[in-house]
């Protein structure tokens, strides 16, 4: 699944290449994602002008010149392919008065197109954490979420509520960094644990964004090109392999359902 860094990727991209254009027409070949598209998102979109492009977690938002706004989630496997020819699992496709295009792929239906309008985004977002790249994201802001916390800290981190868009990679790539082991309990962590582990995840998303993101299975940028982030992997898919740090052998750990790759030796 695209985490945040991807997402901020797709969002700039697509800032760059559909910013002020004007929606031409939207053909629907599927209506039938884990949500139902929005019925008649062509007859509510065509003539409407992208005025921005933002991301929040790990959603896009297209926002319209009448405060109509476009929420794409790409699931587990979703791509938004820039001028590209027509494949199998094209579900929905944006064209525009410049015979250009945006065509949402999604061969596992797990993502989501869907139109609001402006107070119907507020209330989508309401429940959502803090972005972790915003200043106010630091050591006194994580440890006021952390203090009541009995959960161990990988967890609080995926937690959307706590914080968005870290995800699976990124949390065990930042505790890695950080030094911190996945197994803690969040509510434990010091305030000096707490800043440091600040400072790790926003070096890391900013280093994976620098790097063109995380290409492991689906993921590509609208243009095609692969991100090379997981090249820099200290524990993430390394289970088995010598840490790079000190030579311990990578740990995985199944937490919540989801695999947690740690160094025992640099994690305490």
């Amino acid at each position: 699944m695209p985490e945040l860094p991807e997402v901020e990727i797709i969002s700039n991209f697509l800032l760059d290449r559909i910013k002020n254009k004007r929606i031409s027409n939207i053909i629907v070949n599927n209506w039938n994602l884990r949500v139902p598209i929005t019925k008649n998102i062509d007859g509510i979109l065509k003539g409407k002008v992208i005025s921005n492009i933002k991301r929040r977690g790990k959603y896009i938002t297209w926002h319209t010149d009448n405060d109509i706004v476009v929420i794409i989630h790409l699931g587990m496997s979703g791509k938004l392919i820039y001028a590209g020819a027509q494949n199998k699992h094209d579900h929905v496709i944006f064209l525009f008065s410049d015979n250009t295009s945006i065509t949402f792929n999604d061969p596992r239906r797990f993502g989501l197109v869907i139109v609001l309008n402006k107070e119907q985004e507020i209330n989508f977002f309401n429940d959502f954490g803090i972005e972790p790249l915003t200043d106010e994201f630091n050591g006194d802001y994580l440890q006021k979420l952390l203090k009541n916390r009995k959960v161990n800290i990988k967890s609080a981190l995926m937690d959307n509520k706590l914080i968005v868009g870290v995800g699976n990679i990124y949390a065990s790539e930042s505790l890695f960094r950080a030094h911190i082991s996945p197994l803690r309990s969040a509510k434990d962590l010091t305030y000096r644990e707490c800043e440091k582990l600040a400072t790790e995840i926003k070096n890391t998303l900013r280093d994976a964004i620098t790097a063109g993101g995380s290409t492991l299975k689906d993921y590509a940028q609208p243009s095609g090109s692969v991100g090379h982030f997981q090249n820099s992997f200290y524990v993430y898919g390394r289970v088995q392999k010598p840490c790079k740090i000190c030579n311990n052998i990578i740990t995985l750990i199944r937490q919540n359902g989801r695999s947690t790759y740690f160094c025992s030796a640099c994690q305490n």
